[in-house]
């Protein structure tokens, strides 16, 4: 059966075996690594006839490059996922933020602003605690004045001693 030999190009660095892909007229294709021995493989020769070593090396470089092309694209997915993962993030903690009654009814436009322009989740924490605290600071100013809340000393007892001996 006759087949196209397509797709030549070194398998290891030290070049001793080939790459290849063998395409025959029922239209099945086989991939092949295709090595050199001591009786001499008719593969192996018919490859470097009609290839070349020069063909095999550019064929190399060629696949290499795209291999490495791929790998910069996949990492730059990546990166654009992990971003757009980070920003959904803090826009959710923005509006977690500004779920907050306190936050949502203050008139702090200042650390509201704050919020809305934070950079990261930190920042908007910081700032939503801020004004939580500066919020809930001013409705027990306004409410009864506060009880001071001291610590109860805690006592023991000491239990008394009594001499057996005597």
């Amino acid at each position: 059966m006759n087949r196209e030999i397509k797709d030549v190009r070194w398998a290891n660095d030290s070049k001793t075996m080939i790459f290849c892909k063998f395409h025959y007229e029922d239209g099945k294709v086989v991939e092949a690594f295709v090595s050199d021995t001591q009786e001499g493989n008719p593969d192996w020769k018919e490859i470097m006839d009609s290839f070349g070593e020069e063909k095999l090396n550019e064929n190399t470089n060629e696949y290499l490059a795209e291999i490495n092309r791929k790998k910069d694209l996949d990492s730059q997915r990546k990166k654009e996922l992990e971003e757009n993962i980070k920003n959904e993030m803090l826009f959710n903690a923005k509006l977690d933020s500004f779920a907050i009654e306190e936050i949502k009814n203050s008139n702090n436009t200042f650390l509201k602003s704050k919020i809305r322009k934070a950079q990261n989740i930190m920042e908007v924490q910081a700032f939503t605690t801020i004004l939580l605290t500066k919020e809930l600071e001013k409705t027990n100013t306004n409410d009864e004045p506060k009880k001071k809340r001291g610590r109860k000393k805690k006592t023991t007892e000491v239990p008394e001693i009594t001499n057996t001996n005597e």
